[in-house]
């Protein structure tokens, strides 16, 4: 799955949240569901670091920058409208 199809089908499980990867419960910010995307449970634990590591790779991979992802969440893009802002910058 591309990062943009990720946030639009994964990202309907959670509630979107600023400024934290995860609240702990149900919220995730975009790159907080990338991780969860990838296994993570939400919680600062063992496999955190790792699944971190595996969205920053799938981000670089697709050549979108962490700190654009960031900031558009941080801003109150919906999930959906950073996947839509994702797909208009690849074309």
């Amino acid at each position: 799955m591309t990062v943009s199809q990720i946030l639009r089908t994964y990202g309907k499980r959670f509630r979107q949240i600023q400024n934290l990867y995860s609240n702990g419960v149900n919220g995730r910010c975009a790159i907080g569901v990338i991780m969860s995307y990838y296994g993570w449970g939400g919680r600062d634990d063992s496999d955190a670091a790792e699944l971190l590591l595996a969205a920053l790779v799938e981000l670089k991979d697709a050549g979108i920058d962490e700190g654009l992802l960031i900031d558009l969440n941080d801003s109150g893009y919906t999930f959906d409208e950073i996947a839509d802002y994702l797909d208009r910058v690849e074309k």
